[in-house]
């Protein structure tokens, strides 16, 4: 698997959004997230209001997987458990990642200071804890 797209479905776990993904600068990448009626990226609510960068700060890991990490730098790098790396932005609930392959976007909502849900592109969703 590439390392912007393990990265990306690193992150795909982390954020939610509300309304529809939005679409990415590259190739959808494939995930394995999950979905489930209970916890659609639409009906998240967000606990802390707007997100902002500072909230995204540290280390990430997806469905309890503190193994497989990615880390958000304040000075707008990420580095990935892959060793794939680059720059990430936020502008509204978009997180932009880019790195050697490319410009990956991925719709996020904070659900609360340690649990993030972030939506991709294909429409897919899922869980992320700060490690």
């Amino acid at each position: 698997m590439s390392v912007i797209r393990s990265i990306a479905a690193s992150l795909v776990v982390l954020l939610a959004a509300c309304g529809q993904p939005a679409a990415p600068a590259a190739a959808p990448a494939q995930t394995a997230t999950t979905t489930s009626d209970e916890a659609k990226p639409d009906t998240a609510t967000p606990a802390t209001g707007a997100l902002t960068p500072a909230m995204l700060l540290g280390r990430w890991g997806d469905n309890g997987d503190c193994t497989k990490d990615v880390v958000f730098n304040a000075d707008g790098t990420f580095a990935s458990y892959t060793g794939g790396g680059g720059t990430w932005s936020l502008n509204g609930d978009v997180m932009s990642m880019t790195g050697a392959e490319g410009t990956f976007q991925v719709r996020v909502a904070i659900v609360d200071r340690n649990t993030l849900m972030i939506g991709n592109a294909d429409g897919s969703y899922g869980m992320s804890q700060r490690c």
